[in-house]
């Protein structure tokens, strides 16, 4: 706009020809004319430019004048009273100007704007006239009336110009800003796409257009592999509109973690509509990326969602994101359950965690935006071998699964954490745990039976409406009565008497020779038996007390008497040579090859 007031046509003080110009008399004035043509033309540049209504530029331009005129004639109230806020001078609301241009914009004026006041009653003349000075500016002027007094722009000076230029590119940089806005404000947070219109090697930047405005997408906001060139397509989210630039210019980013989820959404279309929820985004931008997905709806899987049938969607994801890898996670309330998976792709057999995980009063997702909440120290333990995975390339796996989680995670193999007398809990004594603590508080069931309810159901001898201890008590009813069944009918096979015949013979066998031939009578080996003593009474003892070994005692009738041999010596000579054969059995067999385990190995 500088241009334009520079336009103002100057008119210079009559001099002599003859006498040479001194430095005062060569003062420049404002005259109020302007150049019509050049000034439409200088206000159509700056509405193509800042994408400002022309009439809206106009308007800027006259307000800006005004203050301008303000300050130059009153900066004791303007000026400076604006630096102290809380001094502010009352007559600052009632001094007011006008300027105004013409039809075609080829001339403007300035007017002081008064109230008509009593002469006696008159507090400032910067805002007041009295009845009388009103009069001879407009004879029908009366009290309270507001008299324009023409200003003479001759005294204006090249201060009002740069006070001028000054708070009018202010004012149109706000306004452009407030344009774009106004443009973009359906597309603030979401991405857009532009074209490439400049590529700055030397910064490593580049100028995208959109259309009605433009951003500069820096080398800070974009990825280690964006390598586009004048007229490519482009796709950036866009956060902002900044006015530090003149115009406006769009704030726009491809590093953003809202980047990346504004490019999930669009490629999976249960997260726009809401079925599958994002819980959690970590980026390191060009790297990697993990994302907790939830389903609202059992029936579908949000990492099915997500991946799509053959990868399909993480493929175009990847692809938008020029190869980024991005891991979606099942999202657990559980503190532990969601280290583990953070940790994919690598395996995780255990964690060392503080029992505070397992506590379900505790609501992390409160405490953990805390300034003051302290990352709790985790360590991973996984299989040997697989430690590399765990940590990802340069950590990278590592460190997102613990800004993810808010823990601080550390990696141990398995061995490794057995040198260290780490202990730790294995996923699997995890899931059992939580299954316990899930399954544990049912006494819902129990408040909503009131001592009228229980009462009824005693009286009318109902059982407990539990359909697990109706089950109880009826298997064991079908298991008695086959046992039951089972004895009536073997009650009449008793009448064979199948195990009483081998007694039978047995006794008979062993007592035939014995009461054909006896040496002694019944009531002798009756006799002899009472009097011998048991083991208690001559081993055991015998070892405790050795003065007992003097003692004699007398022989027993029992061992008087000549036995009668059970054996024949016929009977006797065939027990030997069975015993010759199972010695040299003994000899010849080759026992040593039950020792290995290979033959037990192979059975």
């Amino acid at each position: 706009m500088s241009e334009e007031l520079e336009n103002v046509e100057l008119a210079e003080a009559e001099q002599p020809k003859k006498k040479r110009a001194s430095r005062s008399s060569s003062k420049s004035l404002i005259t109020g004319k302007v150049k019509s043509d050049d000034f439409t033309a200088a206000i159509g540049d700056i509405q193509s430019d800042s994408y400002v209504s022309t009439d809206r530029v106009a308007e800027i331009l006259i307000s800006t004048m005004q203050q301008a005129y303000l300050e130059w004639s009153y900066p004791g109230v303007f000026k400076d009273k604006d630096k102290d806020k809380d001094n502010q001078d009352p007559a600052k609301e009632l001094i007011k100007c006008e300027v105004s241009f013409n039809h075609n914009f080829s001339k403007f004026t300035i007017h002081d704007i008064k109230t008509v006041t009593n002469e006696d009653d008159i507090v400032d003349d910067a805002y007041q006239i009295s009845l009388e000075d009103a009069q001879e500016i407009k004879a029908s002027a009366k009290l309270g009336d507001q008299i324009k007094i023409k200003f003479d722009t001759t005294l204006l000076d090249k201060t009002y110009v740069r006070r001028v230029k000054q708070l009018f590119q202010a004012k149109l940089k706000e306004a452009s800003k407030e344009a774009i806005l106004t443009n973009y404000k359906d597309s603030l947070g979401k991405l857009i796409t532009g074209v490439v219109t400049k590529v700055d090697t030397s910064n490593d930047s580049y100028e995208i257009s959109f259309g009605k405005a433009s951003g500069i997408l820096k080398k800070n906001f974009k990825l280690p592999n964006d390598h586009f060139a004048s007229g490519d397509k482009v796709t950036v989210h866009l956060s902002d509109v900044s006015d530090k630039s003149n115009p406006p210019s769009l704030v726009i980013s491809r590093t953003s973690k809202e980047f990346v989820e504004k490019v999930i959404e669009d490629n999976v279309p249960e997260i726009k509509d809401g079925t599958v929820v994002i819980r959690g985004l970590e980026r390191e931008a060009g790297k990697r990326t993990k994302v907790f997905v939830e389903s609202l709806n059992s029936n579908i899987d949000p990492l099915g969602a997500c991946i799509g049938a053959q990868k399909a969607r993480t493929t175009s994801i990847s692809t938008t994101l020029g190869g980024e890898k991005v891991d979606f996670c099942h999202y657990f309330i559980n503190k532990a359950l969601q280290i583990v998976e953070a940790m994919k792709p690598a395996e995780v057999i255990g964690i060392a965690c503080p029992e505070d995980f397992f506590d379900p009063s505790i609501n992390f997702a409160e405490i953990e935006n805390d300034r003051e909440y302290v990352y709790p120290q985790i360590t991973c333990v996984v299989n040997n071998g697989t430690q590399g995975v765990a940590i990802g390339s340069n950590g990278v796996n590592v460190r997102l699964a613990s800004k993810i989680t808010r823990c601080t995670i550390s990696v141990l193999t398995s061995d490794d954490a057995i040198k260290n007398n780490v202990k730790y809990m294995m996923v699997a004594d995890i899931n059992k745990k939580l299954q316990g603590l899930v399954a544990a508080p049912s006494p819902v069931v129990e408040e909503e039976f009131d001592e009228d309810d229980y009462n009824e159901i005693v009286n009318n001898e109902e059982v407990v409406p539990n359909e697990p201890e109706v089950k109880q008590e009826a298997a064991p009813v079908v298991e008695e009565t086959p046992v039951v069944e089972e004895v009536k009918v073997e009650t009449p096979v008793e009448e064979a008497p199948v195990v009483e015949e081998p007694v039978v013979e047995e006794v008979k066998v062993e007592h035939v020779e014995i009461k054909n031939k006896p040496r002694v009578s019944l009531s002798d080996l009756e006799e002899a038996i009472s009097t011998k003593k048991g083991p208690s009474e001559t081993k055991s003892y015998k070892k405790k007390y050795k003065k007992n070994e003097e003692q004699t005692i007398a022989p027993s009738k029992a061992s008087q008497v000549e036995a009668m041999p059970i054996y024949t010596e016929e009977e006797l000579a065939d027990l030997d040579e069975a015993n010759e054969e199972y010695d040299s059995y003994e000899e010849d067999s080759d026992f040593d090859q039950y020792d290995s385990d290979e033959y037990y190995e192979d059975r």
